[in-house]
């Protein structure tokens, strides 16, 4: 990881609706973004905004899937497992003299 991808990372993740996206898409797995929209009591609009913030930056991934009943295609979203180790040391690793990129 470079100081840059954690530096998105962590900006991504330094909001409070979108880390209470994250804390629901972990604990029920994939959903579509009206249901996410709902789960977290903003419009469609708003969710699908920090949702692009949090798929940029890696933490969520997303797929169209064709519901035929519906007509239409449904994007869905599941939280990407994120293995983050953060304490100063690693910052220093990642971000440092040594390992700035």
């Amino acid at each position: 990881m470079t100081c840059e991808e954690l530096a998105r990372l962590l900006s991504a993740l330094g909001h409070q609706l979108r880390l209470r996206i994250v804390a629901i898409l972990a604990g029920r797995g994939e959903m579509y973004l009206s249901e996410i929209a709902e789960a977290v009591g903003v419009s469609r609009a708003l969710a699908k905004v920090h949702l692009k913030v949090l798929e940029r930056a890696g933490v969520v991934s997303s797929s169209l899937v064709l519901d035929e009943g519906r007509g239409r295609a449904l994007r869905y979203y599941k939280v990407r497992n994120l293995n983050l180790r953060l304490d100063l040391e690693r910052i220093g690793e990642v971000c440092g003299e040594d390992g700035a990129s």
